[in-house]
C-alpha cells in the first residue's frame, strides 16, 4: 500500500523505497506547484459539480484544460473526459458515429479499455496478432466485406512491455482500405515525440485518418481522459454518451492538468532528462544479463526463469529497499513479469 507521493522515493507501507512503479514519469503528481493549484481549485470549487457537460457540468477549469491540450498537441480542440479508460469508449463511438468504422481489428495486447470500447460499439469485433501488421492485412482481406471501413485499433505505447506499435505500417493499411486507426496512447503522450505529443509525433505521422484519446494521470500529473483532434471529431465526442452521461472529473484533477501541461511545456529538459535515465538504467540492466527493450521509453520490464524465481529476485530488490512491480496482466500473454 503507498503511503506517499509517488517520486523517486516514495513510502509503501510507511516504509522509505527508491521507487521503480507507476507511471508518474515526471513524479508531477507531488510536485509542490501541482498540488498548490490543486488545492487552490478544491476551495473555489469544491470537489465537482456533480453534474455531466449536458447541464451545469462546465466550469472555467475544464474550458482552460481543453485550451492548453489543443494547443500543446497543435489540434484544433480537446476534449476532457472522467477517466482514460473512458476516452477508448467515446472515442471509437465518435469514429462509429461519424462513418468511419464499420469493423473493427483490435491488438491481440491492447489494452482492455480498448478491447471494452470494441464491443460497446457493437460492431463486429476482429483480434490480430499482437504488433504483427501482416496478420492484420491477413484479417482485414479475408472478413472486410465490400465497401466496409475498417478501424484498426491499438496502444500506441504498451506499457506492460515497453514498446511500440508499429504506427507508420498500422497507417498504411488503414489508408489502402478507406479505414481509420485509433491508438490508445496513455504511456505515449507528455513522454515521447520531438515535441512531447505521443506516438504520431515521435513517428512523425499525422493524417486525418489517425486518431489517439490518451490520459492525464500519467506524465501530467493529474487524472482524467483526454481526446484530441478536428473540430467535427471533437464535437462528436462531447455530444456521445459518455459526456451526456457522466460527471466531469474533480476540479482539483482539472487543475493539476492544467498546470502539469504549463510545467512539460516550459520545461522540455524534463523529457531529455527522463530518456536519458531510461537509457541508462535499461543498459546496466542488459549487461547484467536482462532482456530488455532497447528504446528510451521509460518502462523496463523482463522476465526471469519461473514464478519462484521471479518472486525470489524481486523479494531480494526489495530487500534493498527498492520498489519495483511483478505484474501477472491478464490480457497481455505475458505472466510472471517485473518491470520497473
Amino acid at each position: 500500500m503507498m503511503t506517499g507521493y509517488p517520486s523517486s522515493y516514495t513510502l509503501i507501507n510507511n516504509k522509505r523505497y527508491l521507487y521503480f512503479g507507476g507511471t508518474s514519469y515526471y513524479s508531477l503528481h507531488g510536485h509542490p506547484e501541482v498540488v498548490r493549484a490543486a488545492s487552490e481549485a478544491l476551495n473555489t470549487y469544491g470537489i465537482t459539480s456533480a453534474t455531466s457537460r449536458a447541464t451545469t457540468g462546465m466550469t472555467p477549469l475544464y474550458d482552460e484544460l481543453e485550451r492548453k491540450a489543443a494547443k500543446f498537441f497543435d489540434t484544433d480542440d480537446a476534449v476532457y473526459l472522467p477517466s482514460g479508460y473512458l476516452s477508448n469508449i467515446a472515442g471509437i463511438a465518435a469514429l462509429r458515429d461519424m462513418g468511419k468504422a464499420d469493423r473493427l481489428y483490435v491488438d491481440a495486447n491492447a489494452h482492455y479499455c480498448n478491447i471494452e470500447g470494441a464491443l460497446a460499439s457493437s460492431l463486429p469485433v476482429i483480434q490480430y496478432a499482437h504488433n504483427d501488421p501482416a496478420d492484420l492485412r491477413n484479417k482485414i482481406a479475408a472478413t472486410l466485406k465490400p465497401k466496409e471501413k475498417p478501424l484498426i485499433i491499438t496502444d500506441g505505447v504498451f506499457g506492460t512491455f515497453g514498446r511500440f506499435a508499429d504506427v507508420p505500417t498500422l497507417l498504411e493499411t488503414a489508408e489502402q482500405y478507406d479505414g481509420a486507426l485509433w491508438i490508445d496512447d496513455a504511456h505515449g503522450v507528455g513522454v515521447v515525440g520531438e515535441h512531447g505529443r505521443g506516438t504520431y509525433d515521435y513517428y512523425g505521422k499525422r493524417s486525418p485518418r489517425l486518431f489517439f484519446g490518451a490520459t492525464v494521470s500519467k506524465a501530467f500529473g493529474a487524472f482524467g481522459g483526454l481526446i484530441v483532434g478536428d473540430s467535427d471529431f471533437i464535437a462528436r465526442v462531447r455530444n456521445g454518451n459518455v459526456m451526456k452521461g457522466s460527471n466531469q472529473p474533480p476540479a482539483v484533477a482539472a487543475a493539476a492538468a492544467i498546470k502539469g501541461f504549463e510545467i512539460l511545456s516550459s520545461n522540455p529538459d524534463m523529457r531529455a532528462n527522463l530518456h536519458n535515465n531510461a537509457r541508462y538504467l535499461k543498459a546496466g540492466m542488459r549487461k547484467l544479463g536482462f532482456d530488455v527493450e532497447d528504446n528510451d521509453l521509460p518502462i523496463v520490464a523482463f522476465t526471469f526463469g519461473n514464478n519462484a524465481d521471479i518472486q525470489k529476485l524481486r523479494d531480494y530488490i526489495l530487500s534493498k529497499n527498492i520498489y519495483i512491480q511483478m505484474l501477472n496482466y491478464a490480457g497481455t500473454g505475458v505472466y510472471n513479469r517485473c518491470k520497473g
